[in-house]
């Protein structure tokens, strides 16, 4: 997109308060006439629940959406509240793809009539040409008690399921915890060697151990012993009933009340995770949460029932989006457009009441703008913690300049920020609401990005739906097999390996790379199958059953390793993901070997490959050449080519006799050899 830099006209900004406000830095303060929310006929969870309040009582929301916690979801009930107030909704986002998604949804639910696919002019010219007449709503009338009536009980039951949604949260939590107790405790009794267990009274609670494992390190640190009055007041105090405690050294002592607190404390929280199973069962939370739901659908589809019913819809032309705007929202109250194009999608004038912007990590400022120049209230829907947008170098000279000329504030800043940081940068202070729930990917393959990423703030609501293992790593044979960006031998590890041994060849399968020169290696091994092969930037907003994640890389890269790429990419798999690693010995800390340490310490499989090729040989004496050839010399350069460039000169140049042939010819194999053309 070519970036026009425009004056904005004071009088624009003042009949837009959403865009004066971030201008001006000036952060909005809440409505106080907010309105509250009604209904939730798509379903919700707490977290949801919380980001649709926020929406409807500031000018100015953020819903930080990580992967599979129900975005779209969260945007559909506030489009559904919106139109019930007779007010107009636009979502928008940086691409098509997005806002098709919000409309395939409607549309699962007979919705889509009230919404319009806009934009730039092909997409305009589509809606016009498959302009759909108001379907039969007869079947969604309710008589004034029916409405009153399901409205009451709808209130009751959503304020049941609110109170039980906290107790569902609270047991996904406690079963997480359960398994990572479970897994360090396996991991301590492998690594520990402990003298015979302990015998402590029945009830004793694991904090009243953890107090018995610090009064033991104090003793030891200040080399007390344990006298007759601790031997006196500890069976009180810590529940000690072994006589054998008094006589071991205070080492194996506080190994004996580790090992126990595990077994006391994995029991506490099976009793709890009882209990809250007890009362989600007796409440039958599934059944009252899908009453809910069509409840709510049904009060929905009756307002739109009254608002359509013998209403005959004209059939609009292009002319119709600018000189009958209000006219075209009324009867289409949600628009749905990218970003750059939502101003010209109609009128110039309109200000909806909404603007959603979805993926908002994704738009740049000066598109962000457009949108935030056509609303009332702006609700921005994003991830910090997923990849952003990218500009090119030509774009960050130029915006840099205009940066520094005029002193702007950094979070103003084109080529640093999204239009998500730089919100965020400007209005500490915003609502923000941080969707918890998780529902898509396998427990095991959100933990780590929940671990990593997220500050273990996710809440993990999904389910293994597999058998398959959740997580594994391939390593190649160690060598020097990536070449400009592209690594055939992993490729070939995926064919010849992967696909085989884990009976891939019918799943849901996916590919992600760092590079497009391996997407485009991969697409072409692929041709004809149904393997879905792309760059991990691609795959943002997409899912498969089983991913496969290619590294590429000899050692791994600061871009491979960017923190925000190995979120998108591992959060891709919802049954199964496969890392492939080059198997060189890398000591250096990274994401990548921090997600291969928790892959190994959840004793998930790491599988060395077996293939090999008929060049390794040839490889490997590269890398012994290359190793002697630089052992010794005075390193110039970070890069091992450049080093080998200035060896190659000093030597050439230091023969008694030599032509400018002889040095060409010489450089000529240095590059060939440098690029692996031989």
């Amino acid at each position: 997109m070519r970036l026009w830099l425009v004056p904005v006209k004071k009088f624009f900004v003042l009949e837009n308060p959403t865009l004066s406000h971030y201008l001006n830095r000036k952060q909005p303060e809440k409505d106080q006439h907010g309105s509250p929310i009604e209904i939730f006929p798509f379903g919700f969870n707490l977290s949801q629940k919380k980001g649709v309040d926020e929406a409807f009582s500031h000018p100015l929301s953020i819903i930080e959406g990580p992967p599979g916690t129900g975005k779209t979801q969260t945007i559909l009930n506030i489009i559904a509240n919106a139109v019930m107030k007779h007010q107009s909704v636009a979502v928008v986002s940086s691409n098509n793809a997005a806002t098709k998604n919000v409309f395939d949804k409607l549309d699962c639910s007979g919705l889509s009539f009230i919404a319009a696919l806009l934009g730039n002019s092909e997409k305009k010219k589509e809606f016009l040409e498959s302009q759909a007449e108001i379907p039969d709503l007869s079947g969604w009338t309710l008589t004034a008690e029916e409405a009153h009536s399901l409205q009451e009980s709808n209130t009751l039951l959503f304020a049941q399921l609110s109170e039980k949604l906290e107790l569902k949260n609270e047991l996904a939590l406690l079963k997480l915890h359960i398994e990572n107790v479970e897994t360090e405790y396996r991991h301590f009794t492998s690594a520990m060697a402990t003298s015979a267990d302990l015998r402590f009274k029945k009830n004793i609670s694991s904090g009243q151990l953890l107090s018995l494992w610090i009064t033991i390190e104090d003793y030891e640190a200040f080399g007390k012993k344990l006298n007759w009055w601790r031997k006196l007041t500890f069976p009180f105090l810590y529940g000690v009933r072994d006589k054998t405690f008094y006589e071991r050294s205070y080492r194996e002592l506080i190994r004996a009340v580790q090992a126990a607190y595990y077994t006391v404390k994995i029991s506490e929280l099976m009793l709890r995770k009882a209990q809250l199973e007890s009362a989600l069962q007796d409440f039958s939370f599934g059944e009252k949460m899908k009453t809910y739901t069509e409840v709510s659908m049904q009060l929905f589809k009756h307002a739109l029932h009254q608002k359509y019913q013998e209403k005959k819809r004209p059939q609009y032309t292009a002319w119709d989006l600018h000189l009958n705007a209000e006219e075209f929202i009324s009867d289409y109250p949600v628009i749905l457009s990218t970003a750059y194009s939502l101003r010209r999608s109609l009128d110039k004038k309109v200000v909806y009441d909404f603007v959603i912007i979805d993926e908002c990590s994704q738009v740049d400022l000066a598109t962000g703008v457009l949108a935030l120049s056509c609303a009332k209230k702006v609700v921005i829907v994003g991830d910090l913690k997923q990849l952003s947008n990218v500009v090119d170098d030509d774009t960050k000279l130029k915006t840099d300049l205009i940066f520094q000329a005029y002193r702007l504030s950094e979070a103003y800043r084109y080529s640093r920020h999204s239009l998500l940081s730089s919100v965020t940068g400007l209005f500490p202070g915003i609502p923000k609401t941080l969707l918890r729930e998780h529902y898509r990917c396998h427990p095991r393959i959100i933990d780590f990005c929940n671990r990593k990423f997220y500050h273990n703030q996710l809440i993990i609501l999904s389910e293994a739906q597999t058998g398959r293992e959740p997580l594994l790593v391939y390593r190649t044979v160690a060598g020097n097999h990536a070449r400009d960006r592209m690594n055939r031998r992993q490729i070939d590890v995926i064919v010849e390996e992967i696909i085989p041994q884990q009976k891939l060849e019918t799943a849901d399968l996916g590919i992600v790379t760092p590079y497009r020169n391996q997407t485009s290696a991969l697409q072409q091994a692929f041709q004809g199958t149904s393997v879905k092969a792309d760059t991990v930037d691609k795959f943002q907003g997409r899912e498969n059953g089983v991913i496969i994640l290619s590294t590429v890389d000899n050692e791994i890269s600061g871009f491979t390793d960017h923190p925000n790429r190995l979120n998108v990419a591992v959060s891709r798999a919802r049954d199964q993901l496969i890392v492939v690693v080059n198997g060189n010995e890398n000591e250096k800390d990274s994401n990548i070997s921090d997600l291969i340490r928790y892959i190994g310490y959840q004793n998930f499989t790491v599988v060395d490959s077996q293939l090999h090729s008929v060049f390794d040989y040839l490889y490997k004496g590269y890398e012994e050449k290359k190793r002697e050839l630089l052992s010794g010399q005075k390193q110039k350069s970070v890069f091992d080519s450049e080093n080998l460039m200035h060896l190659l000169i000093r030597e050439v140049l230091s023969q008694d006799e030599f032509s400018k042939y002889d040095v060409v010819l010489h450089l000529s194999f240095l590059f060939k050899l440098m690029l692996g053309d031989f």
